[in-house]
């Protein structure tokens, strides 16, 4: 509408059927997620497709004064009415959930592992911060001995000491907070970060405050290190040594700075073992057998308006005829319609076999996905026992479904259908393990949608129905001419090609405009698209956490090269007597890397110890893999050894290098 401010009383055309706007809402509101326009629900039992169907969600907000609990128990209670008064139907037990959980529920530990993540390249870089204060503490003893001699008090020394830590702290902030600006676009454009899409990112007041208060906590925090050291000089002996020469630190203070680097070195070594952990479950999810082969296959869905293809007769006729014309498409190998693609299910209901009282049965969930008989050659879906729909099965599901419409709209309050109206219906193995363990479920009767009773003809494999993480779940494949009196007739054409998937896509649109020009084909995607959307939200994670650790890991080798070369420029004398003595330039280059060594040996064995107490966190994350595979343990640990001791080489190269003649006039 062009952003004009009055649309009241303008016409919408939707699904080829006119409506009047009567409101506007505001941007924020988006519920549920990506909604755009509202309209009213048919209530009617032709639309709601029966008692026994769950598809719809209730919105309700808890009286004031009154818990979540008393609402879950209020309907439950209304659950076991309906289902006594309605036996046919199966289980209808209502599930009630807060909003807030709703909505992030589920990203939680994600969060929780990605901020931490944060926290800890933050502590390490830190420690770097720390430990090069250290140092430029100790070439300042004697301007801060001269300063206290000259009347400067103790808490003005550390006051200065702090500033100087809070100054740089905030002006590594500010920095951060102008990549963040830029940073927030790229985010933005990311779909599958795991945070609330009713949550838009923002660097707003609260971030600035927060990295605010940050900075300053790390500053006051990690100055502190500077600050105990130049606080416990000794006047006397600063002021007695040469100009240039330094007084060598303390037994605390070299313990202090080794200290920060086993520290450095224990932090990345665990971001490097979850970032290792979350690569081999995704290397893991994407090896997955999730019982079909989406190479070369493409999908596109096509939505049916009902007041254009109002009939079962009208729909059927549109899409025979454009399966057809899609078999025929020369790099087509086989082709379906389905109305639900593996991995993306969500249309199921209970089932009723006679005779079967197990309750477990009476409360296990079961897939529905509406099918032409060459969907499971399309998707290399492999058959166990029976053979797959023939023409006759179709008709016969498609007489069934007119006579089932036909018979409702006469009997609306019937709770059983006439003897005679079934039809053949295909199963999977799980299926068949769980409703009819040891035995052959060929021929078995059960029923569906209110007692619609349905015999099975085959039998197939499991392919994945709510994602790759989920384990094989119970899925009937029922002729698509059943779905054809649904309330929205959605299809999902399915074609395997010879060639590159993509190549079909614009014979799939010019024969669908040939046919219908109204009708937009939406949600095209290759099948290994459809795979990589649902593993999208893991890669993220795994390359946002592989990020971190490679940079906790770049500041734990710059950690570890900045203390050992300031050890070793504060040994140059030293390394020069030793030489001077007859040491060799190996015997230098032990000294120093045996010193570098005995850190990286410590703070492995406590980063693995810190590794093993954090990773319980990301068992919800993880997939095929253990939180103590040590096949990660394992390859996190070496490669931060040898970064470690590359780190260590170069100062101590640098030390067995040391001319004896300038060392001993070292100041």
């Amino acid at each position: 509408f062009g952003g004009r401010g009055n649309v009241l009383g303008e016409k919408i055309l939707l699904n080829n059927q006119a409506y009047s706007v009567i409101g506007v809402m505001p941007d924020w509101f988006n519920f549920p997620t990506r909604i755009y326009v509202w309209i009213p629900l048919d209530m009617s039992r032709k639309n709601i497709a029966g008692n026994g169907s769950h598809r719809f969600q209730a919105v309700a907000r808890v009286k004031p004064g009154r818990t979540i609990a008393e609402a879950r128990a209020d309907l439950l209670n209304i659950s076991k009415r309906l289902e006594q008064q309605h036996p046919d139907n199966g289980k209808s037990e209502s599930v009630v959930v807060p909003l807030q959980e709703q909505i992030t529920g589920n990203v939680k530990p994600q969060l929780v592992v990605l901020m931490l993540a944060v926290m800890a390249v933050l502590l390490v870089a830190c420690v770097n911060v720390a430990n090069l204060l250290l140092a430029r503490a100790s070439g300042r003893q004697r301007e801060i001995a001269l300063r206290a001699v000259l009347g400067a008090s103790r808490k003005r020394v550390i006051r200065q000491l702090l500033t100087e830590s809070i100054l740089l702290a905030l002006i590594g902030a500010a920095l951060g907070l102008a990549g963040a600006w830029w940073a927030v676009a790229l985010i933005r454009s990311t779909v599958a970060l795991p945070i609330p899409p009713m949550n838009p990112i923002n660097v707003d007041a609260t971030v600035l405050l927060f990295t605010t208060f940050i900075s300053l906590a790390v500053g006051i925090l990690f100055g502190l290190a500077p600050v105990l050291q130049a606080s416990g000089i000794d006047l006397t002996e600063e002021l007695k040594a040469s100009a240039q020469s330094v007084i060598a630190p303390g037994w605390w203070q070299r313990l202090l700075r080794d200290s920060l680097v086993v520290g450095e070195i224990a932090v990345s070594l665990a971001l490097l073992a979850c970032a290792g952990l979350l690569l081999r479950s995704f290397e893991k999810m994407r090896s997955a057998d999730i019982g079909i082969q989406p190479q070369r296959v493409m999908t596109m869905s096509v939505l049916l308006p009902k007041p254009k293809y109002e009939t079962p007769v009208s729909r059927r006729n549109f899409l025979d005829a454009y399966l057809e014309r899609i078999q025929h498409i020369p790099s087509v190998q086989s082709a379906a319609i389905a109305t639900e693609l593996p991995l993306e299910g969500g249309s199921n209901g209970y089932i009723i076999v006679d005779g079967d009282t197990d309750p477990a049965h009476l409360n296990q969930l079961v897939e529905y996905n509406y099918i032409t008989p060459d969907y499971f050659r399309t998707f290399g879906i492999p058959f166990l026992h029976g053979a797959t729909f023939s023409p006759v099965d179709m008709d016969q599901a498609y007489d069934t479904n007119l006579q089932l419409d036909d018979f409702f709209e006469k009997h609306p309050d019937a709770k059983t259908v006439p003897a005679g109206l079934h039809f053949g219906a295909i199963i999977n193995r799980a299926m068949a393990e769980t409703f009819w363990p040891s035995q052959n479920a060929i021929g078995k009767i059960f029923k569906i949608n209110g007692g619609l009773p349905v015999r099975v003809i085959g039998i197939v494999g499991n392919a994945s129905v709510f994602g790759i993480q989920s384990r094989p779940f119970p899925t009937a494949y029922l002729p698509v001419t059943v779905s054809l009196n649904a309330p929205f007739c959605n299809g999902i054409v399915i074609a395997k090609t010879s060639g590159a998937p993509s190549s079909v896509v614009s014979a799939l649109r010019s024969n669908l405009n040939a046919m219908d020009n109204s009708l937009a084909p939406f949600q095209v995607r290759t099948m290994e698209q459809v795979i990589d959307e649902i593993t999208q939200s893991t890669s993220i994670q795994t390359y946002l956490l592989g990020s971190f650790a490679a940079l906790a890991l770049l500041l734990a080798a710059i950690g570890l090269y900045s203390v050992l070369a300031y050890l070793v420029t504060q040994r140059t004398r030293e390394i020069g007597i030793r030489m001077a003595l007859g040491a060799k330039h190996s015997d230098v280059l032990r000294l120093v890397m045996a010193h570098g060594s005995k850190l990286i040996a410590v703070g492995l064995v406590l980063g693995i110890a810190a590794t093993l107490a954090c990773t319980r966190l990301m068992e919800s994350l993880l997939f095929g893999v253990t939180t103590r595979d040590p096949i990660t343990f394992i390859s996190v640990a070496v490669v931060m050894a040898v970064v470690a001791l590359a780190a260590c080489y170069v100062p101590a190269h640098r030390a067995m290098r040391v001319d004896p003649n300038v060392a001993l006039r070292h100041e």
